[in-house]
């Protein structure tokens, strides 16, 4: 055949797998199961909306106000899916805080000279010293317009070209003694190189216990300086967030008699600089509130919820259950849209709400509309901020719901969980319809809530929640049992309980169900084996006849490659590989497999490997197996090797296709994008079937065959494949 005929000839489809006749009617199991399994796909960016909200929600439930710089700014931003640690951008408000109300302890010059002769400084000091907000204020010093906090967990081996920013100031606060194993020579050298070359700097805050066990790391370390006195601190709190008006008023209330007594009271002897800064912050916010003679009362009032008594009796002195609701649904949902929060409330106060009665109506006729957003809001203690975490189809979520001490939300849950029993007995069917029924991050948020109530008895969560939710049929709730029984393990310190759990669900024979669900629980085993041992529990779940397990599998598997930035990613494809191209394994793994990179390469999504020219949308948004495949020409060639075996396998061609074009689609406009694609598919096309397929594909997305159409990905393939036969 010559080149002209490769131009019109359509490549044939791969046949079916033969299968033998049933007697009459009878279904064919195995036609049951393909069925099955030709429906599975993945939606594009769920993983990592997932896993974003997760973290998002175990953060509100487990972290303290000691531990947040500016109050309730905790949450980081997890937008995209690149191979960087991730980071939170300072908002304008902070660095303006950072620029005026930080006050600089004895010393402070010395630092700004030492951290500015560096790319790379380690802050180490006592706790309580503010050594975080003394690297910001540094970093600032030093010339930085942007600063990013890094995740505590972050992994500095994963910073590279791409995931800097130039001209950024990073932190990186309370880096663990194994962190400080980990930084090596060798690695400090390489992140200083890295760094200098972006124009930016990292500063590292440690504990004054940890150590470095290699010396040539000690010359990069500096010991902060004591804080200053804790009283200057409150001061310099009060006047940036009163403003040059509120000068005058600031210096008459820090002069009030009882004003002086609480900061006696609050602070203390050796105050912690976290402490000083929040008693400001408060003072501030009931100078601007009330008048001068009731700004005491309302500080100690807000300054009680840190008291775990206290919040009984802030919950029992409330004006009625909409507000206790409200408190509860803050709770387990905080980082969701006040109407979304509103409604699971009001839905848990009618599951409390007494009978309807003549004595006891719920609502009588003609009863006028009370209770704004902003005054229920007031009444549990509660705000609106900024969402870091972004949706699956881009972008943040505008305004979210938090308690404004990020410590209540804890507070609130165990309180209500220990003490009251008729919320007791609701708490699971709430929870339960929230995860089946919600959005995909309400369901995962109601997860973690149910997670984090096993610290006080894990026999009563299993039984009431996690083995209802596993032997569902939803697959969503099934997830949410998988996501509970992880922050079961994590947070609530019950790891091997969980552990010898997911165990027992993924024994051969055992219900379908609740093989799924523990085949979603992988991340306990994981922790709990390691890698290697972990793989062969996967590989033996690969071997299920069961749908709902392979589905399960399919969708940790593309968790495992989102995770931690991308950082297991090919290790992923390597099994992958193993189970679908090699011929190793049975034809049941060879099928899981590639169902299991097709449900990945749908899902993935994140940014282009560096920023690049925007697109006539305005977004860079790439398939992140397209990105990996960029990496280099042995990633390239593995995921090459995937796709030439999902393209003419005779169970999910069909599904191959569809998800290239979602690619082609996606990568339209960016002409980076394309050619990476056309590159790519160019490496997939090897053998003439193949490329015959291939090209009959790039020629159905110019002609927009079944109205998906993506010119520039097929003409910019057609000429790859032209060029690569000679007639171009």
């Amino acid at each position: 055949m010559g080149d002209d005929a490769l131009h019109e000839a359509a490549p044939p489809e791969p046949a079916p797998e033969p299968t033998a006749p049933e007697p009459h009617d009878a279904p064919d199991p195995r036609q049951v199961l393909r069925e099955g399994l030709t429906a599975l796909r993945g939606t594009r960016g769920a993983s990592g909306e997932r896993l974003d909200a997760e973290r998002d929600a175990v953060n509100g439930l487990r972290v303290s106000a000691a531990q947040v710089f500016g109050g309730d700014n905790y949450v980081f931003h997890l937008g995209g899916s690149g191979a960087g640690p991730r980071s939170y951008r300072l908002t304008a408000e902070k660095l303006d805080e950072i620029q005026e109300a930080f006050a600089p302890p004895g010393g402070f010059d010395t630092v700004v000279r030492e951290v500015r002769a560096r790319a790379v400084t380690v802050l180490r000091g006592p706790a309580g010293t503010g050594k975080e907000a003394l690297a910001l204020a540094v970093l600032r010093r030093t010339g930085h317009r942007v600063l990013h906090l890094l995740e505590p967990t972050a992994n500095l081996a994963l910073l590279d070209d791409d995931a800097l920013t130039a001209g950024v100031g990073y932190v990186l606060p309370d880096l663990s003694q194994r962190g400080a194993d980990l930084l090596t020579a060798f690695e400090l050298h390489r992140l200083d190189a890295l760094l200098r070359n972006a124009d930016c700097r990292l500063v590292l805050t440690a504990p004054a216990a940890v150590q470095f066990t290699d010396p040539r790391v000690r010359p990069a370390v500096t010991d902060a300086p004591d804080s200053p006195d804790p009283s200057v601190i409150v001061a310099r709190q009060l006047d940036w967030r009163l403003g040059v008006a509120g000068t005058a008023r600031a210096r008459r209330v820090l002069a009030r008699a009882d004003v002086a007594e609480l900061v006696r009271d609050q602070l203390g002897n050796g105050a912690a600089a976290g402490t000083a800064a929040e008693l400001g912050r408060d003072l501030a916010d009931a100078t601007a509130a009330v008048c001068d003679e009731e700004i005491v009362a309302r500080v100690r009032a807000r300054k009680n919820l840190h008291d775990e008594r206290a919040v009984a009796h802030w919950l029992h002195d409330m004006d009625d259950l909409a507000q206790q609701c409200l408190a509860i649904g803050t709770a387990v949902f905080g980082g969701e849209a006040y109407e979304t929060v509103a409604t699971l409330s009001r839905d848990l106060e009618e599951r409390l709400q007494v009978a309807e009665s003549p004595d006891n109506p719920v609502r009588p006729r003609g009863t006028k509309l009370t209770g704004t957003r902003t005054t229920r809001l007031d009444a549990v203690h509660a705000t609106l901020v900024d969402s870091e975490v972004t949706t699956r189809h881009g972008g943040a979520r505008g305004k979210v719901v938090r308690f404004q001490d990020p410590g209540t939300a804890r507070r609130v849950l165990d309180h209500v969980w220990s003490e009251y029993d008729e919320i007791r007995d609701a708490l699971p069917g709430w929870l339960r319809d929230a995860a089946a029924r919600g959005l995909p991050t309400v369901g995962v948020r109601a997860a973690v809530g149910a997670g984090t109530l096993a610290r006080h008895s894990f026999e009563i969560v299993r039984a009431r929640i996690l083995r209802p939710w596993a032997t569902d049929k939803d697959a969503e709730l099934r997830d949410a049992a998988a996501i509970a029984l992880g922050v079961a393990a994590r947070e609530s310190g019950h790891a091997l309980a969980a552990y010898n759990l997911v165990m027992a669900w993924s024994t051969d024979g055992g219900p379908p169900q609740l093989r799924a669900t523990a085949a979603r629980a992988w991340r306990v085993v994981f922790e709990q084996d390691g890698d290697e041992q972990a793989w062969g529990w996967l590989h033996r779940l690969a071997g299920a006849e069961h749908v709902p397990v392979i589905e399960a599998l399919c969708r940790s598997i593309t968790e495992y490659m989102a995770l931690d930035g991308g950082r297991y990613r090919f290790d992923a494809i390597d099994l992958l590989d193993q189970w679908a191209v090699t011929g190793l394994h049975d034809p049941q793994r060879r099928t899981f497999g590639e169902l299991a990179f097709l449900y990945a390469a749908a899902d993935l999504v994140g940014p282009p490997p560096s920023a690049g020219p925007a697109t006539d949308s305005g977004a860079t948004v790439w398939p992140t197996l397209l990105v990996a495949a960029e990496h280099g020409p042995t990633q390239r060639a593995d995921i090459a090797a995937l796709w030439r075996q999902v393209v003419n396998s005779a169970l999910t061609h069909d599904l191959a296709r569809e998800v290239l074009t979602d690619w082609a689609r996606m990568v339209d406009r960016d002409a980076r994008g394309h050619e990476a694609l056309a590159a790519l598919l160019t490496a997939v096309g090897t053998d003439r079937r193949t490329r015959l397929l291939v090209r009959h594909l790039a020629n159905g997305w110019v002609r927009g065959a079944a109205g998906r159409t993506a010119p520039r990905s097929g003409h910019r393939l057609l000429a790859r494949l032209d060029a690569g036969s000679g007639t171009s």
